[in-house]
């Protein structure tokens, strides 16, 4: 009966739009012809079809063509493209068809690699896309947020964001954080009340915005509109060709390209003048400048952290972290103190009831009650201690007393963080008003009457002292029956005459491989705090567990705030545990090491994580488990929750800057190369040793080739044995200089040595310069081998080295024994060169490999 998809809908237009915040509840469901139960699956797929995807603004995919076109207008390209053309107009017909063999080669493998990028942002883009709970055929269901349509009905609760513009239906206790939209500080109450038709969007109570955060309750609410119809949609369209700020790292590659360029330039034009004063052709002269500027001006260099960050990103990703911004993989290498909670990081998440203290039945009764009426129809159970709870009711025949005949529920207030306590009131049978209080075992205490508190005391204390999860229940009489309502917006007054139940002691094990990765990151020098809204002695017994020694322990709230930061942060090392810990302790600890010159990374969940999350410089979030908020504030997402997992991000993060350094110092070492070969022959007298077309060609091995082999190599198998690297470390320091100047020296001279020898004994200028591409193409894998943190690395651990080595040789053979020496214009090689090519070769092989120990192989270059 769905004939929303084939007319005209209110939701589509913008003065409809506005009005929905009017309408009742019943009115809205009747404009968009659905039901509280929700749409069909049939209905939801021809909205889907006819309004389209709930996203702002739909990414635009260009056609390779377009991406192959595009590439044409890179100046690299551009040059190229005028050494072609100049070439033909010297008569040089062989070199314009090769160089444009190379040009369209060059666009076609950019092109390549933009649609594979492209593809893979599209599947991370998938891959941490928020999803949404909604009623589909009667029952709840997990969808994407982008498949959310007109006429869904949302299932909300704190920690949710809202996936689209939508009309409150009922209300619990609903809140919700629209300070991104709308500017205003906290939480908002929601309610399915209309309001008057000309509110504003901060006055509109009855609509939950897209974007926003439910802080606390649950609801339901109809959806009306999506995508770049929201609010929020039309604030996205406004920063649409807004993109992410540059990376300190890029900043940093961007002035050693700057430095490099003016290094460059003056090659490109020093070099030809002198040859033309000694005597070489104006013509080919003309033509060795534009080569040289393409082969030497390193313009590559910004594009090969971008590549290299990727890669990274990639690479972190099947190890089952995300990276959502670029910045976090260079920050994750550089961490030196991580906080982590407890619950599902630490712990695998799956409590199980250990003890009962009190009546079973009474207790477990209680605690069912204070539970509430459950998650919304056909969400089932879903906090581990809740699902706990169940078993052990289901194991012991136990009903909830809301369940009871007769029985009607009141109101439900969600877990307060303030006063750590959660509160469902209701009627029992009798008619009797009654809550049910839940929370931590000294908070439900401290709520209890003061003979409950002495006669409970000692047990809390033991219990406590134990380290386990413990909850206190309580029950007792409503204090305030008759204003009693559903929806009510605030913890009640629960009276004095609250009477403790029992306490039910849960215990968590610790996950698999936890206790050998706290091992490796204090290796790491990275310290382990432990941070949990737990009791302090459950926070310290799961570091035991964990393999962390027994450091200060504290309790937040009231108790930490009352410490000094100077005396606080001293105590801040590794096997910390802090207990009770609020939202604002986690922010104040980041903000106190970060003070201290400590690079933070912090684990988290909840919402209330995201202020550390955010303003840590690693924010982890949890993938499986955790709200879209702290998804939303986190730099890095873990796939599994797993606390391995982080050491494993550590580890990739330090590997990208290495291998970075690496492919960095050999690229430009390699133009240092070019440059002392070109220079020395013409300081002889001799015709450059590489004509335009080769120099394309070693471009293309030196950069496409090496980049590729280096940005795929494993991290250094010390490099977590090491201290972390200081974040604002110089791209450039002695060992990336050395490193930089033996690659320039030693390939240039086996070059330039090779070129004159076979000048010397009669050779052509084909002839040698064939040598001289020969001692190149070989001399220059053997020398990056040598650059790498293991030079015997099994090649099934990064195939692209010996490819691209085997490419090299490949190509080196053919100018040297074959007629396709012609297509490089160069001759093969005579009986009298082969000896000083071999000893070229070898020298430049023996060169690098001695140079191991300075260049500090097998570590972090």
């Amino acid at each position: 009966m769905d004939n929303l998809a084939d007319a005209s809908v209110p939701a589509a237009t913008p003065a409809a739009a506005e009005a929905w915040h009017a309408l009742s509840p019943p009115q809205a469901l009747e404009r968009l012809q659905t039901t509280a139960g929700g749409l069909s699956g049939e209905q939801a797929g021809k909205r889907s079809r006819r309004y389209g995807p709930n996203l702002a603004k739909l990414p635009k995919r260009e056609c390779w063509l377009e991406e192959f076109g595009e590439s044409f207008t890179e100046p690299l390209q551009l040059l190229l493209v005028g050494v072609a053309v100049l070439s033909f107009i010297f008569g040089e017909v062989v070199d314009a068809l090769a160089i444009a063999a190379v040009i369209l080669l060059a666009a076609a493998v950019e092109t390549s690699t933009e649609m594979r990028a492209q593809r893979s942002v599209e599947a991370l883009h998938e891959m941490t896309a928020p999803t949404a709970r909604v009623l589909r055929d009667g029952a709840a269901r997990t969808i994407p947020a982008a498949d959310v349509v007109p006429g869904d009905v949302l299932l909300l609760e704190a920690g949710d964001l809202v996936p689209a513009d939508a009309r409150v239906l009922t209300a619990s206790a609903l809140t919700s954080a629209e300070a991104s939209l709308t500017g205003e500080p906290g939480s908002v109450p929601k309610s399915a009340e209309p309001v008057d038709l000309g509110a504003g969007v901060a006055d509109r109570s009855s609509v939950m915005h897209a974007g926003s955060l439910v802080t606390g309750g649950t609801g339901t609410a109809v959806v009306y509109q999506t995508g770049a119809g929201t609010e929020v949609g039309k604030v996205a369209a406004l920063t649409a060709g807004q993109r992410e700020p540059v990376t300190p790292l890029q900043l940093g590659m961007a002035r050693v390209a700057k430095l490099v360029l003016v290094f460059a330039v003056a090659v490109s034009v020093g070099v030809p003048v002198l040859g033309w004063v000694l005597g070489q052709p104006v013509k080919e002269m003309v033509l060795t400048a534009l080569s040289m500027a393409f082969a030497t001006v390193p313009e590559e260099l910004p594009v090969l952290v971008t590549v290299l960050l990727a890669v990274g990103g990639r690479a972190l990703a099947r190890r089952g972290a995300l990276l959502r911004r670029m910045s976090v993989g260079e920050a994750i290498g550089s961490v030196t103190t991580l906080l982590t909670d407890k619950t599902g990081t630490l712990t695998r998440n799956e409590l199980t009831v250990t003890d009962v203290q009190g009546d079973p039945t009474a207790v477990i009764r209680a605690a069912l009650a204070a539970q509430g009426a459950g998650a919304p129809p056909g969400t089932g159970v879903r906090e581990p201690l809740e699902q706990a709870i169940a078993a052990r009711a289901d194991q012991l025949g136990l009903p909830s007393p809301l369940t009871d005949p007769g029985a009607v529920v009141l109101a439900a207030w969600p877990f307060d963080q303030a006063s750590r306590l959660r509160v469902t009131a209701w009627r029992d049978p009798g008619g009797q008003a009654m809550v049910a209080v839940a929370g931590t075992a000294e908070a439900v205490l401290t709520a209890c009457h003061r003979s409950e508190q002495e006669a409970w005391a000692s047990q809390v204390s033991q219990a406590l002292e134990g380290g386990h999860r413990t909850i206190g229940y309580a029950t007792g009489p409503h204090p305030h029956d008759a204003t009693t309502t559903a929806g009510a917006d605030s913890q009640p007054d629960l009276g004095a005459d609250l009477r403790m139940v029992g306490l039910v002691t849960f215990t968590d094990p610790v996950r698999e491989g936890v206790p050998e990765a706290v091992t490796e990151l204090h290796e790491a020098g990275i310290a382990t705090i432990v941070v949990t809204g737990d009791h302090p002695s459950a926070g310290r017994a799961v570091a035991r567990a964990a393999g962390l020694p027994d450091g200060p322990t504290f309790t937040g709230g009231e108790p930490l705030a009352g410490r000094g930061d100077a005396d606080l942060v001293t105590d801040l090392v590794h096997g910390t545990v802090v207990g009770r810990c609020t939202p604002a302790d986690k922010l104040r600890l980041v903000r106190l090491l970060q003070g201290r010159g400590q690079v933070v990374a912090v684990t988290g969940d909840g919402v209330n994580d995201a202020p550390a999350l955010s303003a840590a410089d690693v924010g982890i979030a949890m993938g499986a488990r955790g709200t879209q908020m702290a998804r939303q504030a986190a730099g890095l997402v873990l796939t599994d929750d797993a606390y391995p997992t982080v050491a494993a991000a550590v580890e990739k993060g330090r590997s990208i800057f290495s291998q970075l350094r690496r492919g960095v110092s050999f690229y430009l070492g390699a133009k240092l190369a070019l440059v002392t070969a070109m220079v020395a022959a013409v300081l002889a007298g001799l015709p450059v040793p590489y004509a335009p077309v080769q120099i394309v060609l070693l471009e293309l091995f030196m950069d496409v080739g090496a980049s590729l082999a280096f940005v795929s190599e494993p991290g250094a198998p010390a490099a977590m044995r090491q201290p972390p690297r200081p974040r604002n470390a110089s791209l450039v320091d002695g060992a990336f200089i050395t490193a930089t100047i033996m690659v320039g020296v030693v390939l240039g001279s086996a070059a330039t040595v090779a070129y004159l020898a076979s000048s010397a004994v009669g050779a052509s200028t084909g002839q040698a310069r064939c040598s001289a591409l020969v001692v190149w193409l070989v001399g220059h894998v053997a020398v990056a081998w040598s650059l790498r943190a293991r030079p015997g690395l099994p090649w099934r651990d990064n195939p692209y080295f010996p490819l691209w080595a085997f490419a090299a040789a490949a190509v080196a053979a053919l100018a040297a024994w074959t007629p396709a020496a012609a297509l490089v214009r160069t001759e093969p090689l005579v009986q009298a060169q082969v000896p000083y090519v071999l000893a070229a070769v070898a020298g430049c092989a023996l060169l690098g490999w001695l140079a191991c120990p300075v260049l500090g192989t097998g570590t972090d270059l």
